[in-house]
């Protein structure tokens, strides 16, 4: 009884692989173990997803080309499988997926193109790359460039293969725009699988095992929102205007986008508008605005946007000065330094009077002045956008006066009551000034035309004499006194 229950089995078995063989044609696919004929090949995959580029296969004659059958293909899981027709492939394209697809096929194969009759050999994979070219189809060089670094980056360590066959581990973003410079502009990327990229928006670590996995990883690119961005940048410290640079890698393909601010409609921008991809915005008063730049793509039809929250800030500056006097004079040199100073205005201030307008570009940021003995208050102030109340910065300054340093010495004439008085003190030559007795003014006296001597005849008694001097410098006068006894 065992033995016809074993006997049953067997024979339903063979029924089915019959029923199954009947209805399976040739075309159909069952893989089988890879002979090492079949070779890996970028372009094959390439072919196989431009074929597929249609949401129906167009039919075979709408092909750019078409395969001279029976074909052998590989797939990832290291099989192979003998295609027989044009039905077959669709077949083999149709059932690819991330575990099961396509990755090499064995050279060489006869190519036909469309509208022709003859027979092309392709041997090898530089052969059909330039199949690939005549058939106007994007290569993966092409769809790497469009995307990289727009859609997706590389999650180093990475490995390619060089123009000769080496494997080159790359690490950094520089080490890979080296390496694929080196190659040359014909260089096709040789990815050694898997390979992890970071794709955007949130740029999470994805692992991509095969050139099919690479073309999913394209098609998302291009079905994806693209994300929109921009820089913001302050026109100046003392006042309230910014500019904006929408910088983002789709912004070729969005073509057109609007910029707002706080929800109104500010203006259109892109390539589409000849657009400069600018915004200029003075705000005008302190507070938080929102920046925004929105756009419609046809996969993103109810929109895509970008937005920044922008706090303007009432910002002073910190005025400063610093000065000297001229020595021996009541000249001073203020000297103005600031950070910003040659983006603003200010005035010069000396007890409340404007003196000077200074600074911007074309400002010295220096004030000399003569100051009179005393105290005086000197300022800097200015009024910006930023500053409406205005800042300023005072310093007070002593000026002690300068006065000169008067002498003279006085000699009887024998036993007389006659004296001859000699002035003597340094810078008598420019320095005027008088002969004074008992605070009555006898002689004017020096300068260029003094002789610095003063002669007097006394009567007896007690005399004070003086020699006096009122000066720029010294306005209110100095004075040298001797006290003299006349017997």
């Amino acid at each position: 009884m065992k033995n016809f229950n074993t006997y049953i089995r067997l024979y339903t078995l063979l029924i089915l692989i019959s029923f199954f063989s009947s209805c399976v044609s040739d075309d159909s696919f069952f893989p089988e173990e890879n002979t090492g004929n079949v070779v890996s090949s970028a372009a094959l995959v390439t072919v196989l997803n431009n074929f597929d580029g249609a949401a129906n296969f167009p039919a075979e004659n709408e092909q750019c080309f078409r395969f001279v059958y029976p074909i052998t293909l590989g797939y990832n899981t290291d099989s192979t499988i003998r295609v027989e027709s044009y039905d077959g492939l669709v077949d083999v394209i149709s059932s690819q997926g991330t575990n099961f697809n396509v990755t090499g096929l064995e050279f060489p194969v006869n190519i036909i193109f469309k509208n022709t009759d003859i027979t092309i050999p392709i041997i090898n994979e530089i052969a059909l790359l330039n199949v690939l070219s005549e058939c106007e189809f994007d290569t993966i060089r092409d769809d790497f460039d469009q995307f990289f670094d727009g859609c997706f980056t590389f999650d180093f360590p990475v490995t390619l293969f060089n123009i000769t066959g080496e494997e080159i581990e790359i690490t950094t973003d520089d080490a890979f725009q080296t390496f694929y410079q080196e190659q040359g502009i014909a260089y096709q990327p040789n990815f050694k699988f898997p390979l992890n990229v970071l794709v955007s928006p949130n740029f999470e670590s994805t692992e991509i095992e095969t050139y099919f996995g690479f073309y999913r990883l394209i098609e998302s690119c291009v079905s994806r929102c693209p994300s929109l961005s921009f820089t913001s940048e302050s026109m100046g410290q003392f006042n309230f205007g910014y500019q904006f640079t929408a910088d983002f890698p789709d912004i070729d393909v969005i073509g057109t986008y609007d910029w707002f601010v706080d929800g109104q409609f500010i203006e259109s921008d892109g390539p589409n508008n000849q657009g400069d991809n600018l915004l200029v915005r003075n705000f005008g008063s302190p507070g938080i605005y929102e920046v925004c730049i929105k756009a419609e793509t046809p996969n993103c039809p109810e929109g895509i946007e970008f937005c920044k929250q922008i706090e303007v800030v009432e910002f002073c500056p910190e005025l400063f000065f610093d000065f000297e006097q001229e020595q021996g004079t009541l000249t001073y040199i203020f000297t103005s330094s600031f950070s910003g100073i040659e983006e603003l205005d200010y005035q010069w201030y000396i007890d409340n009077e404007l003196i000077e307008e200074d600074g911007g570009a074309n400002g010295d940021n220096i004030l000399s002045s003569n100051l009179s003995p005393g105290v005086h208050e000197v300022c800097i102030s200015t009024e910006t956008p930023s500053c409406p109340n205005g800042a300023e910065f005072c310093k007070e300054i002593t000026v002690e006066p300068i006065c000169p340093n008067l002498f003279f010495n006085f000699e009887q004439e024998g036993n007389t009551t006659s004296y001859n008085f000699t002035a003597d003190f340094e810078n008598i030559e420019v320095i005027a000034y008088q002969w004074e007795i008992d605070g009555e003014v006898i002689e004017q006296d020096g300068g260029q035309g003094g002789d610095n001597v003063f002669f007097f005849q006394f009567d007896p008694g007690s005399y004070e004499i003086c020699i006096r001097a009122i000066t720029d410098t010294c306005p209110d006068g100095t004075e040298f006194c001797e006290q003299l006894v006349i017997e």
